[in-house]
């Protein structure tokens, strides 16, 4: 259980990174400066922390999936149940969002290929103010190694990608997800947990028994 959800840090903990430098250009105080086009050099230092932190995204996420689905062939391949379980979870949750698939081969591009062209892109008006990143789709097109589905998807996209959305949304499902998969092996394994609670707390009493405590 502590490992699924070491697992899942590694992931949850990057994207918060990104969304935390997100958040904070939200603030005009902050990013207005950044966006100053009498100073370009200060927004190409901004794209290149963006790339930074979606290249750690991405590697977590391909982490996340590689250590899980070797944890549970490792501790729960005699399992039938639970490995079906986890097999439809994974199609209801992954499967069923679209861009999980392109996420996961951007991070092949991105490290077999290049780094995928960011761009920011600002919204104003009277009331709000707003700032988000998008990834151009031509450039991705121009790679020969996404599969037939893919390539249609991100063509069917328009101009851009809103990368932002894109990894918050898989953020959500992969948190949801970790969290049934620890409560399921919790689950499956209630009795010897009770069982070792009970000696622990057993040895505790005894321990402040014998040195007066």
């Amino acid at each position: 259980m502590a490992y699924v959800r070491r697992i899942g840090y590694v992931l949850q903990a990057n994207v918060a990174q990104y969304n935390d430098l997100i958040a904070r250009l939200q603030d005009p105080s902050h990013s207005l400066p950044i966006f100053d086009i009498s100073n370009p050099e200060v927004h190409d230092d901004l794209l290149s922390e963006v790339e930074r932190l979606l290249h750690n995204v991405l590697m977590a996420l391909s982490t996340r999936i590689d250590q899980q689905r070797r944890f549970m062939k490792k501790h729960f391949s005699d399992d039938a149940a639970l490995t079906v379980e986890y097999a439809e979870r994974v199609r209801t949750g992954f499967d069923d969002y679209a861009p999980s698939a392109f996420l996961r081969g951007l991070r092949n591009y991105l490290t077999h290929h290049r780094l995928p062209v960011a761009q920011s892109q600002q919204t104003f008006s009277p009331q709000s103010f707003s700032v988000t990143f998008v990834l151009l789709c031509q450039p991705l097109l121009e790679w020969s190694r996404w599969n037939s589905d893919i390539k249609r998807w991100i063509a069917s996209r328009g101009d851009c990608l809103e990368i932002v959305s894109m990894i918050d949304g898989y953020a959500r499902i992969a948190g949801d997800f970790d969290k049934w998969l620890h409560d399921r092996i919790g689950l499956k394994y209630a009795s010897e947990i009770r069982e070792y609670e009970d000696s622990a707390n057993a040895f505790n009493r005894e321990l402040d028994r014998t040195f007066g405590q």
